[in-house]
């Protein structure tokens, strides 16, 4: 088992932290802290501490603000699966995972076995993906796959939903998920393995942080229909669309896309091929 603290509000929502078992976690404002959340003014120097045994998690407050856990202010509490916790105007949620990814994961979907060339073509895709010299992201569709939330949920990687807000909270089910996958992720060969071939979502690569490449990647989520002016969802994380669409979109759209933040996707094609499109 092992536990990670979530940040789920803030500049640094998406950022996760795994706790060292032994070791006080240190969460605040300025640099004495682990966590150092600078832009909340509303944070002490050092906000609160939060520990980990290998069985259970006990939380310090060490602020005059005080400490929310599960709503109702605490100095010191033992804390479990799921607690909600808020320090200044940020807020944290505590995740007690599997160290297997893969332990918890519901059942998959029925299915024929994958095909032996398609194994081949996830054994290329994985080491395509873990060889790109730029950092690695991948955008992921929730709705296509239940197990996909469940990984995001239990995974180091930092990772959030294009979705906003409490709506987008409410449809984390049926989200995209934006996830930079570190050197040496757990995550990336269980997403290979189970979800090329599958259409589960695409992968890219850039040099910005996650926020700023979430925020490129919002822009593309509604297009207007030319003719009767509706805004509609535009389900380019779907490889079967981005395959189609990119090599035949105009300079203008590609340019939208990408931005400056996004180097170009890393994409299964219809046989498990690896396709690089975008790119320059």
């Amino acid at each position: 088992m092992k536990a990670l603290l979530h940040v789920t509000s803030g500049l640094l929502a998406g950022r996760r932290v795994r706790l060292q078992a032994g070791e006080a976690l240190r969460v605040g404002r300025l640099g004495r802290a682990d966590i150092v959340i600078s832009q909340d003014e509303q944070m002490a120097p050092v906000h609160f501490e939060i520990a980990w045994d290998g069985a259970a998690c006990r939380l310090v407050d060490r602020s005059r603000r005080g400490t929310q856990v599960d709503g109702q202010a605490v100095a010191e509490a033992t804390i479990s699966d799921g607690a909600l916790v808020v320090a200044g105007q940020t807020r944290f949620l505590l995740r007690l995972v599997p160290d297997d990814l893969g332990a918890d994961l519901p059942p998959a979907l029925p299915r024929p076995p994958p095909s032996r060339e398609l194994l081949a073509a996830r054994a290329v895709a994985l080491e395509a993906l873990q060889s790109e010299p730029e950092p690695l992201f991948a955008l992921l569709d929730a709705a296509r796959e239940r197990r996909i939330l469940t990984l995001l949920r239990a995974c180091e990687d930092e990772n959030r939903s294009l979705f906003e807000g409490v709506a987008g909270e409410a449809m984390a089910r049926a989200a995209p998920h934006l996830v930079r996958i570190e050197k040496g992720s757990a995550l990336l060969p269980v997403l290979v393995n189970e979800g090329w071939g599958e259409s589960w979502g695409v992968y890219l690569t850039g040099r910005r942080p996650l926020r700023e490449v979430r925020q490129r990647l919002r822009r593309s989520l509604m297009v207007r229909d030319e003719e009767t002016g509706k805004g509609l969802y535009f389900r380019f994380y779907d490889p079967r669309v981005l395959r189609l669409f990119l090599p035949s979109c105009s300079a203008r759209q590609r340019s939208e896309i990408l931005g400056t933040e996004i180097s170009g996707f890393v994409i299964e094609g219809e046989t498990g091929e690896v396709l690089r499109l975008g790119g320059a």
